[in-house]
């Protein structure tokens, strides 16, 4: 069974195709660069081959990126194309079938118009995931925190693409936003966990400065280690809480339909300055 790792709240069951003899579809090859081998479903016909050019033009970029943010090296993937919602319309999100596997199955969006970027964020999404297990010191992709990340590091690449899939009213609508900071939940598909992460995570570099490089390379077995390994302090939640609390108080619908709603907040402070390569 897959491990999917990047689901939309309201996705609809993946379709499934003939097998080929390695991958979970029968593909077309699309085109190769150093890293990357690119493959289209054959179901998608001309339309794949489109997305899959224009995934072809900006993975070694983006690889490039991830490989700074996390110090290590960039990894050789096969990126299959696949119609994995029921409408092709970008909401059957993505999978691999492990945290390691280099084999990265995403989503299209055909409908209502073609989006490029939207498999793009999502390759993203997947290939955090096995930054994550290389670099092996604490994110899991299996896990809240490794989930955050790869949803974190996809909205920075390509800004507003996975909105639909955000999950951080998930946490802050919840009766007592539970502490997902000093405890990891052990699964990828909870929203409500993977909401306190994206949110944690944004407000560590939206609101306290620290660049993607730092919060990746600070790994740990929770986000709160890796709160004491960026600011010395053992109060992760508690200070997050003062913060979430404020903007968005306990018990009143908090209205949020992206994952970074401290973006606009920070961009409201005059003379708000901020580093991109941490503190």
């Amino acid at each position: 069974m897959a491990n999917r790792v990047f689901l939309h709240p309201k996705a609809a069951a993946a379709l499934r195709a003939a097998k080929h003899p390695h991958f979970d579809y029968q593909v077309k090859s699309v085109g190769s660069t150093t890293n990357f081998n690119v493959y289209s479903a054959t179901s998608l016909g001309a339309q794949g081959q489109q997305v899959g050019q224009a995934v072809l033009q900006r993975c070694e970029a983006d690889a490039q990126t991830l490989s700074g943010y996390f110090n290590v090296p960039a990894q050789h993937c096969n990126i299959i194309i696949a119609p994995l919602s029921q409408n092709q319309d970008g909401s059957g999100g993505a999978y691999h079938h492990t945290c390691i596997d280099a084999d990265l199955y995403c989503d299209v969006q055909f409908n209502p118009q073609v989006s490029t970027d939207m498999t793009n964020a999502l390759v993203i999404a997947e290939e955090v995931e096995v930054f994550q297990a290389v670099q092996n010191r604490g994110w899991n992709c299996g896990a809240s925190n490794g989930e955050g990340l790869s949803r974190v590091l996809a909205e920075a690449l390509y800004p507003g693409v996975l909105d639909a899939y955000s999950t951080a009213a998930a946490w802050l609508d919840t009766g007592n936003r539970p502490d997902w900071i000093s405890n990891n939940n052990a699964t990828d598909t909870d929203d409500a966990s993977n909401g306190c992460s994206v949110l944690f995570l944004n407000w560590l570099n939206t609101s306290l400065n620290f660049g993607w490089d730092k919060i990746c390379q600070a790994a740990g077995a929770t986000l709160a280690d890796t709160y004491n390994q960026l600011t010395g302090k053992n109060t992760a939640y508690q200070d997050f809480r003062a913060t979430v609390d404020n903007m968005f108080p306990l018990g009143t619908a908090s209205g949020v339909t992206t994952d970074n709603p401290f973006a606009a907040a920070h961009m409201a402070k005059p003379h708000a300055g901020r580093k991109t390569a941490g503190r």
